[in-house]
């Protein structure tokens, strides 16, 4: 990326200005910063020295007298944050549809009339609500009214500040270390899902779809719609499921929280707010689906703590990295074998990893429990449960599996060891 184009849209001309200097700065910081990493310039007076000089263009030909400048140098000092200016709600979407910017800088404030409005009717957020509807991008608000910000836009994605701090320097820096984080690399409107997309479009579905309309066309439309992005959701799950073998996945992958979807889901995870317990739900999906169950099963989540095989090894683990400050293969294999369910004492249970939002645990199959459950109320029958998450696709196959493997187990009568030992001995 040889730019970083910022749109700012606010109608003081004094605003424009700051955001000229500011850029100017951090333009001449940022190569000195890089340059001299590179070159190994650390003495504190050649920094400063390099600092007081105009411009990123006046440093470059400083460094060229006194350095013998490479490509990499090069490509830094091409590298520039740019910007436009709008300062009407009209200006700043007709140069949304007309050129391509990394990240915005809006006012709330856009019109004299906006003073007598409610909060949402603001000028700057009915245009706000107007860009999120057509662009994944990184926005700061930046306004002298930062709580007339609509509930409607989430502040955990465009953020919000006065316009006396931060610095509009620190603003653009931010935004950069927005642009640059794994939301906007994916999500962004030319992130890697919008380039997926678009493969998926012009390559994989003339393929899978338009050479097969005996196969599609005779659905109606809605359903077509929905085998197709289920088709998409494969497709993508198995771009990044498999790379010449299986990779590995993290433990946040597993969990979905909350769950999006208010009816109940097999593996579903629920928990009961007088108890806190936690309980996942085993009823067969085709059940679900057809809405046939009057019953619910669920399975108990266990802590690790009441698991005493795995909770010794943590605990033996634990004590080693305090002491020995290395984990020994032999805990550690242990701890991965509870983990991918393999461990022999494991078959009653199944392993789901701690996160930050939930504390994991075992499913027992050993603790089931049966709730009548009211559909109209969406409540359960003795218990208060409320639902905090569920089970990703890709792991709920074993789960369901594993518990039916645990219930259909009949086991067999023991072989005499010795007998067994003659014929091979």
């Amino acid at each position: 990326m040889s730019e970083f184009k910022i749109l700012l849209i606010d109608d003081d001309v004094e605003q424009e200005q700051q955001l000229k200097e500011a850029i100017e700065n951090f333009n001449k910081k940022y190569f000195i910063n890089k340059a001299s990493k590179i070159l190994g310039i650390t003495e504190g007076k050649q920094i400063a020295k390099l600092s007081i000089l105009d411009n990123k263009e006046a440093v470059y030909n400083k460094l060229k007298e006194d350095f013998s400048l490479s490509s990499e140098i090069d490509e830094i000092f091409n590298f520039s944050v740019i910007y436009e200016a709008a300062d009407t709600p009209e200006k700043a979407m007709l140069l949304l549809y007309k050129e391509n910017f990394h990240a915005l800088i809006v006012d709330l404030k856009l019109e004299t009339d906006d003073n007598n409005k409610e909060d949402e009717n603001y000028s700057g957020n009915v245009l706000l609500k107007n860009i999120i509807s057509k662009e994944i991008i990184p926005i700061i608000v930046r306004t002298g009214f930062p709580n007339k910000m609509t509930q409607e836009i989430n502040r955990n994605i465009i953020k919000s500040c006065s316009k006396e701090t931060p610095t509009l320097e620190e603003v653009v820096e931010e935004l950069i270390d927005y642009y640059n984080t794994s939301i906007f690399s994916i999500f962004g409107s030319r992130g890697k899902v919008d380039k997926h997309i678009k493969d998926f479009f012009w390559n994989i579905l003339p393929e899978c779809f338009i050479n097969k309309k005996e196969e599609i066309n005779g659905l109606d439309k809605g359903i077509q719609e929905k085998v197709i992005i289920r088709y998409v959701s494969s497709w993508l799950n198995n771009k990044y499921m498999f790379n010449d073998g299986y990779l590995d996945v993290e433990p946040i992958e597993m969990y979905m929280f909350p769950n999006p979807i208010d009816r109940i889901c097999n593996c579903d995870i629920y928990k009961d707010d007088d108890s806190n317990e936690k309980f996942i739900v085993l009823t067969p999906a085709c059940d679900l689906a057809n809405d046939k169950a009057e019953n619910i099963l669920f399975a108990k989540i266990q802590s690790y703590e009441s698991v005493d095989e795995f909770n010794k090894t943590i605990q033996k683990s634990s004590e080693q990295q305090k002491t020995e400050e290395k984990i020994s293969n032999g805990n550690r294999n242990k701890i991965a074998s509870w983990s991918r369910n393999s461990h022999e004492k494991s078959m009653r249970y199944h392993f789901l990893p701690k996160v930050g939002f939930f504390d994991g645990g075992f499913i027992d199959f050993s603790l089931l429990t049966c709730l009548k459950y009211d559909r109209e109320k969406n409540e359960f029958a003795e218990r208060n449960l409320v639902k905090i998450g569920t089970i990703t696709d890709s792991f709920k196959r074993d789960i369901i599996a594993r518990f039916s493997s645990y219930y259909q187990r009949q086991g067999q009568p023991t072989f005499n060891a010795d007998s067994i030992l003659k014929k091979y001995l």
